[in-house]
């Protein structure tokens, strides 16, 4: 090193370098480009590198001159003469690159690199790289140029592995605060908390989202008593026991607790817990805590409505005991009732003429009477038959072909024998037949009749008129007496399923036999109508729509 002497203003400025490179310390990058840049104007090279060990490769980490857009670049240890330096730890100088076997000479002809000198970036006595300088002269660098190369390695090298150790303590603070920040940003979404019990310290750790969940502030400081003492006075002794279990014997726990926040919030928690062990024994308890106070209400929900659907379903099956009760009822009326009351009126009926012809009128009278009587019972059971069968009933009425003035004959025939003949017919349509439900149609119209004979003044007659519609296109049937007229009160629900008290007085033909009238023609997808009610009688109109192809 005696030429060094010889060159003060040389080594003033490897000491200016390295001061340098003290004030750079804890920046890497910057670190090593101050090195570079410094080392190629040193020695007047065209360029100057570092080169830091990458498995097999040397990469490019800093570069200055015209080797500075290589930074990054690769070369593989094996044919490289920054390779051979890093093995052999020993400065290594190509004159010739043309002409020496150790370099690569693709790479170095790719750069325009004649000639160069490396030496180890050692830490520890192992190398970590090469410092590089280098020339596209043959022969650039002297003897004083490595040695200043090696004053130079010989202080980047310390100093390297001390940037780079603190530049892998930073990266993993920031990967760290960075998972930290993503366990609180995640955590914060599943409203889950973290905390730890630390047996020998006896100090008690809470996430910042358990703070959250508690609802104290950031700072707060817990102890195991004061967490305990959120929970609800009923879940405390369940959670301290829990605690003390696995401090005893290592057991876990998962539960569900109510909890009061620090802001009077009532809330629900699941709280885990376990323990962990070394070879002394149980030395922490580490768990978890989660806000389920919304999964807790959908819950009670979910319970609730399957009671409520336990409760419809039973419902519905003494409904349906009901209903079937009222079936078997029904049949009753239909078979063992009035098959036996319809045998009674023709017997009377057939009484009655016999009597009428060996003129025993008086006796005959009393047996219509009878018969009229009978005749009532019947309609009643016919109409309540028919309204436990309407109500029921959703699809439309099954129409076939019928001829009208069947109908007519047959219903007129169902009315009590001393009224029939104050029904008058009255023909103002050519139509014979028409789509209907023979045995609707007949209830329907007998109701309209028995009404109208009903509240119309004895010995007046009640007139049944046919007529056609255009508007809607229909047959039309009006029923029409000479009675005192429908009170205003009931016009709005007459043809309602609704009785009320004041309707007795008029009549209470009015509201199942009119519902009945209304059910039966909404199945023929007609209707019925109140066309004209006053003190001199009412008419009331049946519009049977024609099917199509009538």
């Amino acid at each position: 090193m005696a030429h060094l002497a010889l060159q003060p203003v040389r080594l003033e400025r490897i000491i200016q370098m390295q001061s340098l490179i003290v004030q750079a310390v804890f920046d890497l990058d910057r670190f090593m480009q101050l090195v570079v840049d410094n080392l190629q104007e040193l020695t007047h090279a065209m360029g100057a590198v570092v080169e830091l060990v990458d498995g097999d490769d040397m990469v490019y980490r800093a570069a200055s001159g015209c080797m500075a857009p290589y930074v990054g670049m690769r070369l593989a240890q094996a044919s490289s003469l920054s390779g051979l330096c890093v093995r052999t730890t020993e400065v290594l100088t190509c004159s010739d690159a043309e002409s020496d076997p150790r370099v690569d000479l693709d790479a170095c002809r790719r750069v325009g690199v004649r000639s160069m000198v490396c030496t180890p970036l050692l830490q520890g006595g192992q190398a970590i790289g090469v410092l590089k300088v280098m020339s596209s002269q043959v022969a650039a660098f002297d003897a004083n140029d490595e040695q200043a190369l090696r004053l130079m390695a010989d202080v980047l090298g310390a100093a390297l592995g001390k940037q780079m150790a603190f530049d892998q303590l930073t990266k993993a603070e920031e990967r760290l605060r960075a998972s930290e920040a993503f366990l609180d940003r995640t955590g914060r979404a599943a409203g889950v908390g973290g905390w730890e019990l630390d047996m020998r310290a006896g100090e008690l750790i809470w996430s910042d989202q358990t703070r959250r969940i508690h609802e104290v502030p950031p700072d707060w400081k817990p102890e195991l008593d004061s967490a305990i003492g959120f929970y609800a006075p009923q879940a405390r002794h369940l959670i301290r026991q829990a605690v003390e279990r696995a401090v005893q014997d290592g057991t876990s726990w998962d539960l569900e607790l109510p909890m009061r926040t620090a802001k009077g919030r009532d809330i629900w928690v699941r709280s885990c817990g376990e323990a962990e062990r070394d070879h002394d024994g149980i030395v922490r308890l580490i768990g978890a805590i989660q806000d389920v106070t919304e999964h807790r209400l959908r819950k009670d929900e979910l319970r609730r409505e399957q009671q409520l659907r336990n409760e419809i379903e039973r419902h519905a099956a003494e409904t349906r005991a009901l209903l079937a009760e009222r079936s078997d009822i029904l049949n009753v009326l239909a078979h063992e009732v009035r098959q036996p009351l319809n045998n009674a009126s023709a017997a009377l009926q057939s009484a009655a003429r016999v009597l009428t012809d060996i003129h025993e009128s008086t006796v005959s009278q009393r047996l219509s009477r009878a018969r009229t009587v009978m005749s009532q019972v019947l309609a009643s059971i016919d109409n309540t038959l028919a309204v436990a069968t309407l109500l029921a009933r959703s699809s439309p009425a099954e129409r076939v072909d019928a001829d009208i003035d069947t109908l007519i004959e047959v219903t007129i025939a169902d009315i009590a024998e001393d009224q029939q003949h104050r029904i008058q017919i009255e023909r103002a349509t050519s139509t014979r037949t028409a789509a209907m439900d023979t045995s609707l149609m007949r209830l329907a119209l007998r109701n309209l009749l028995s009404n109208a004979l009903k509240f119309s003044p004895p010995d007046t007659p009640v007139k049944l008129r046919l007529s056609d519609s255009d508007e809607p296109l229909a047959l039309v049937l009006d029923v029409i007496d000479r009675g005192p007229g429908i009170a205003p009160a009931l016009v709005p629900n007459l043809f309602e399923r609704t009785a009320r008290p004041e309707a007795a007085s008029l009549g209470a033909g009015h509201h199942l036999g009119l519902y009945i009238v209304r059910r039966v023609m909404e199945l023929h997808g007609g209707q019925v109508q109140l066309q004209r009610n006053g003190p001199d009688g009412v008419t009331m109109r049946l519009l049977l729509c024609l099917a199509p192809g009538d």
